[in-house]
């Protein structure tokens, strides 16, 4: 954790310094229109306007306003995503339902290069206090990006690598603001600097911090009958982060790199570990006591390099030329109280390149496309006592290609996909032997677009996609302290198949637009982990605490299905005020069409797992950790002589007893098998320039559960010990220069 630490003091002269410049300023985005936006995602760069499936930008002016701790719950109140919640620290995007590797980070098209999807409790290594903008991705589209990309993509673009010159050779900006349903506080800065007709330096730093958060009643009925009422306990947290690049611009491309890091700490509510510990009494006589070791907590550091280079060829049959480059050491260690009890880490690098093709004309349309390849390795170990999964490499490679022809009023696309993976391990735990699998995926889709007519659009996704199952997903079998489960993996897991269709339509009438996608995916042996219904004994062969419940990684016949709905109307628009209306609501449904059964003969490692030579069957049904019915409607007021904006919006969530099956005979509520309560937040915003001469300045004012309701997400491993939080307001400024 050295190099990070002594980063940590120039990451705060950076913020008082103030450093990047932003080119969708706040103001500017809210008069840019719609068809403007690149969706720098799409393989030919299309504008927002012409992608009827899928795909969501959330705009720098977007992030400000819903900025979180993490980014799992800043884009959860996005259309068809929700987040996983473990805490403050930890809270990954749950996308139409799905999450962990079938959910794809990045940051400017290149991996997160972190082990958020092992665990629901490892944070995610990215940043988007900074960020130009955020593409989420659903559906076929999601092909490009590999097979680790089949549930969704979230893509995160920032300007690290400078890809133009400054306004006025220097653009900065300084953003403050405080919260107090946690006393917490972040700050941050960024700027974009010209050295010369060809050089631009990007700077950037942020760093946050917050105490406990507070809720509306007891997180759980332990702390009910400890009498701890009004906050979570362990939910603290802490993080800075830094970045500085560095860019050549040409008059036909550019090249660049930038070196980051990010390091923090954070606490896990609920998780605690207790030790047996033997103790001699009178007449020679042990007695075995339970202590309690401390609440877990979670220190992390990331440094990360990147490297990025375009270049456009104009005439010819190549237009555009990308290349990424990205490499990061990431490692973070679990703490029991004060005692260090597992260190992962992961040193892993990613290559991709691609090369886009001008469009020719062919009959009565044109043709054009994109095609690419990636690379990537990675090292990941947990090691420890308590480590759950063993030192594994994996190397993936894949190619792709994708080309589209529009005609008339129809854009015609086909793409295609294919990946292998490595996954090799010469210490599969408590086995004493090696363990090698390779795996080749294939995936395809064929998509359409109509335009109806001008501002109404028509589309449909077909798409066979595969999943090679992760190193997680084949080699836990260990005690994992911060989810307080026994995880078991299958070394016999096969590749997964979704067939997958989506239907979208947009639709824009004067001042009024509406979107909606409809999807169905079909999984032949979808993968999930479930709990078995055995809890850990005194015995078996690695130490955890008695009596834990035994979750499995197991495969089964799925299908999944819903609808996303989004709407809004400008109903005034004159000198003095701006009024409009919006609304959002989705669906999302998953379940398991058979019958599974965990152990038995079949499965090589029954002889070193808790459940020895038994099998455990669990029945068809919902799957766990889905979200429930979901509606978000507002109404923004703009008063244009203040340059104010206030926002009044309404978020209901519905029930969710679609949940996962408990055990028959459990007698212990197991995390996804527990039915959740509806709840509505009320919510404020106002955004305000306060002075005239000097509107760069703005002012904000963010009130979040406003009537304080108790609440617990349905997709949180911890749904029932962390509630989510309870009234907030947050005071925020934000300059720029």
């Amino acid at each position: 954790m050295d190099i990070s630490r002594k980063l940590r003091p120039a990451s705060l002269l950076l913020v008082g310094a103030a450093v990047t410049a932003q080119a969708q300023a706040q103001d500017t985005e809210s008069e840019t229109p719609i068809d403007e936006v690149i969706v720098r995602s799409s393989p030919l760069r299309t504008s927002i306007s012409e992608i009827v499936l899928g795909t969501t930008v959330v705009s720098r002016s977007e992030l400000q306003r819903d900025l979180d701790s993490t980014i799992g719950q800043t884009l959860s109140r996005q259309p068809g995503v929700s987040s996983t919640f473990f805490g403050p620290g930890a809270s990954r995007p749950v996308i139409r339902g799905l999450g962990g590797d079938r959910i794809r980070i990045m940051t400017n098209d290149i991996s997160a290069f972190d082990v958020s999807t092992a665990s629901q409790d490892h944070l995610v290594a990215t940043e988007v206090a900074f960020a130009d903008q955020v593409e989420i991705i659903r559906g076929a589209s999601t092909l490009r990006y590999g097979q680790n990309a089949i549930g969704g993509v979230v893509n995160v673009f920032d300007s690290r690598i400078p890809r133009s010159q400054p306004e006025n050779g220097f653009d900065a900006e300084i953003s403050a603001a405080h919260s107090t349903v946690d006393d917490g506080n972040i700050i941050g800065g960024a700027a974009d600097i010209s050295l010369s007709d060809n050089w631009v330096l990007h700077v950037d730093a942020n760093d946050r911090e917050a105490s406990v958060y507070e809720i509306p009643g007891f997180a759980n009925e332990e702390s009910e009958e400890e009498g701890i009422k009004g906050w979570v306990e362990n939910s603290q947290s802490e993080a800075t982060s830094g970045t500085a690049g560095l860019s050549w611009l040409g008059e036909d491309g550019y090249i660049g790199f930038a070196v980051g890091f990010q390091d923090g700490k954070y606490g896990l509510p609920g998780g605690k570990k207790e030790e047996e510990e033997e103790e001699e009494t009178g007449g020679g006589v042990i007695e075995e006591e339970e202590e309690e070791e401390g609440p877990i907590s979670i220190d992390f550091e990331q440094v990360r390099v990147d490297l990025d280079a375009e270049y456009n060829f104009n005439d010819g049959l190549i237009r555009t030329a990308k290349f990424r480059f990205g490499l990061a050491d990431y490692e973070h260690t679990e703490f029991a109280g004060d005692e260090a009890e597992t260190l992962f880490t992961n040193d892993e690098w990613e290559l991709r390149a691609e090369a886009f093709l001008n469009e020719f004309a062919y009959g009565s349309g044109e043709i054009t496309g994109t095609y690419g390849i990636n690379i990537a390795d990675r090292e990941f170990e947990a090691a420890g006592e308590e480590a759950f999964i063993p030192l594994n490499e994996q190397f993936k490679w894949g190619v792709f290609g994708l080309g589209r022809y529009s005609f008339d009023s129809y854009i015609l696309e086909a793409s295609a996909r294919i990946d292998r993976q490595e996954n090799d391990t010469s210490n599969l735990r408590f086995a004493g032997e090696s363990f090698s699998d390779s795996q080749t995926t294939f995936s395809a889709a064929l998509s359409g677009i109509y335009e109806i007519k001008d501002g109404t659009r028509i589309g449909i996704n077909v798409a066979r996609s595969e999943r090679a199952p992760t190193a997680e997903e084949l080699l836990s079998n260990g005690f994992h302290p911060a989810t307080s489960t026994v995880e078991i993996g299958d070394v016999n897991l096969d590749t997964e198949v979704a067939l997958s269709t989506e239907i979208s339509y947009k639709t824009t009438i004067d001042a009024f637009s509406f979107g909606a996608n409809v999807y169905y995916i079909d999984y032949a042996d979808f993968i999930f982990l479930s709990p078995t219904g055995d809890f850990f004994e005194e015995g078996d062969p690695f130490p955890a605490p008695e009596g834990l419940p035994v979750f499995a990684y197991q495969q089964a016949d799925a299908e999944l299905f819903g609808f996303e709905l989004e709407a809004d109307y400008l109903a005034m628009d004159n000198e003095t005020w701006q009024l409009t209306f919006d609304g959002q609501l989705d669906v999302a449904r998953g379940k398991s069409t058979e019958s599974t059964t965990f152990g038995g003969v079949d499965n090589v490692r029954d002889e070193f797992t808790p459940l020895g030579g038994s099998a455990t069957t669990v029945a068809a049904g919902d799957l766990p950790f889905f979200p429930p019915m979901r509606f978000l409607g507002g109404v923004d007021i703009g008063y244009k002589p203040w340059r104010s904006t206030v926002r009044v919006e309404v978020q209901h969530v519905a029930e969710q007893d679609r949940v996962g099956q408990n055990p028959e005979g459990s007698e212990v509520e197991i995390p996804g098998t527990v039915p959740t309560d509806s709840y509505t937040f009320w919510n404020l915003y106002l955004n305000v320039q306060p002075f005239e001469s000097f509107e760069n300045l703005t002012m904000s004012l963010r009130v979040r559960n406003l009537t304080d309701d108790f609440a617990r997400s349905a997709t949180s491993f911890l749904s029932q010990s962390a509630p989510l939080p309870g009234r907030d307001i947050r005071f925020g400024v934000n300059m720029r220069f």
